[in-house]
């Protein structure tokens, strides 16, 4: 393979430079691009590149978790700046939030041009390897966006989006377009890699259907588009809806979940920032009591400090050292169970929830639910998604969304540790939506955000 197709072409393309440049990057002249479908399929093996990416910025402003003044007040401007939502502060990619996700783009988009050019090699190969970098390229841009535009916001369309890379040519200056450019460009990628993909992958670093129809419900549910999350939930669970029962893990252990455990449907990764390090981030107390003592998650997601906080085990994907944003069989579960119940099917809502809770708490101390009024079984259901899916890069865009229904709105709130609320962050504020760093400003002109 040609310079071990391209030497894990991110970094080269990315760190081999003075300054650490974001887009718009000119190639290492004696990078050679890939020569053969081999090479190709190298490149998109590359699962440090092309699976850690997630930003942190989906968790840092989150509710779920909050820091002692002594940790708060050793934290830098940048991060300080962060978790107390402040209008502005240092924008620096202090944990390559920025730069991770587009570098995984720039290596996708090198392989689907190598794909455009190679004639030769199995066709049913570069099938599958297209859909790949397709399904990787609209996962990217659609974690940008959620960091750092109004995607899914109510009239939003007309908004700044976020670039959407779609050539490795360094020439293309890349600039932001609209919300409504990003959506358009995230979905076609999707749906062209859905037709793409195989229904069954001998990882779980590579997509499948269920993954392309599990990102298509997840994006929905985001934008507020229940009738289609729920289609494409109960899709990806027609291919697959293995769920880890919690009985069979040793719950004692710091690391219970055993490394891609039954329902992860896709594995994706991202690098834990300052603010959520395990001896960082408390979990949110009142969150924590909202755990049965029958309910294993308890003991499978939680330990105790010892000094009067309840810390983060931090390791569903089985790692200690980053986050997991991927796919999962229990968030589509949680998704098709909110979308019944919210068109009034409680029946399904209460199936699809009890499907799921069975095997998360101790063996036979579960009562399976039973919903009769349409507003409670939301209401629970919302409330079992944040329960089960927590630090994995969903509760920000669940904020967002819930902001947008009357009713269900939510004041988020940073206290001191004598119980003063030091920051406060309304419904649909701007400052839910982060400054793109600096140095990208600096090198492409394009707009900041303004909050």
């Amino acid at each position: 393979m040609k310079n071990c197709i391209l030497l894990i072409l991110g970094c080269t393309f990315f760190t081999l430079v003075s300054c650490k440049k974001y887009l718009d990057l000119k190639p290492d002249a004696s990078i050679a691009v890939p020569e053969t479908v081999e090479d190709i399929r190298g490149l998109l093996n590359d699962v440090s590149n092309l699976n850690v990416f997630a930003s942190s910025l989906l968790e840092n402003g989150t509710d779920d978790y909050y820091l002692d003044d002594n940790t708060l007040r050793n934290m830098n401007e940048t991060d300080q700046g962060m978790y107390l939502w402040k209008k502005n502060y240092p924008a620096i990619d202090l944990s390559g939030d920025w730069y991770n996700g587009y570098r995984a783009v720039m290596t996708v988009n090198v392989a689907l041009e190598a794909l455009d050019r190679i004639k030769t090699g199995a066709e049913s190969e570069k099938k599958i390897m297209r859909g790949e970098a397709l399904f990787t390229r609209a996962l990217v841009h659609y974690c940008e966006a959620q960091v750092y535009t109004e995607i899914g916001q109510a009239e939003a369309d007309a908004k700044p989006g976020i670039p959407i890379r779609l050539t490795s040519d360094y020439s293309v200056v890349s600039q932001r377009g609209t919300v409504a450019e990003n959506v358009s460009a995230i979905l076609k990628d999707l749906n062209e890699a859905l037709d793409l993909l195989p229904e069954t992958a001998v990882s779980k670093v590579k997509p499948t259907k269920a993954a392309a129809y599990a990102l298509l419900s997840r994006i929905y549910l985001s934008f507020n588009q229940y009738e289609l999350a729920e289609k494409y939930a109960d899709a990806a669970l027609k291919l697959y809806r293995k769920v880890t029962d919690l009985n069979t893990l040793d719950l004692e252990s710091m690391s219970p979940f055993p490394i891609n455990h039954d329902e992860i449907i896709y594995a994706v990764y991202g690098v834990t920032g300052n603010l959520l390090l395990q001896n960082s981030a408390n979990v949110n107390r009142e969150l924590y009591e909202q755990y049965a003592d029958n309910d294993l998650r308890k003991s499978a997601y939680f330990y105790d400090k010892e000094n009067g906080h309840i810390g983060l085990k931090g390791n569903y994907p089985g790692t200690f050292s980053t986050l997991f944003f991927g796919l999962t069989t229990d968030e589509v579960l949680l998704i098709s169970a909110e979308c019944a119940a919210r068109k009034g099917n409680l029946n399904k809502a209460a199936e699809q929830l009890n499907n799921l809770l069975t095997n998360k708490w101790r063996l036979g101390s579960y009562s399976p639910i039973a919903f009769s009024d349409k507003e409670a079984a939301i209401g629970q259901i919302l409330n079992e998604r944040r329960k089960e899916l927590i630090f994995r890069g969903l509760r920000w865009s669940d904020i967002k969304r819930l902001n947008r229904e009357q009713g269900r709105e939510i004041v988020l709130q940073r206290k001191d540790d004598a119980g003063n609320v030091i920051a406060e962050l309304p419904p649909n504020d701007s400052r839910y939506y982060y400054l793109i760093p600096d140095e990208v400003i600096r090198q492409t002109g394009m707009q900041q955000n303004i909050r």
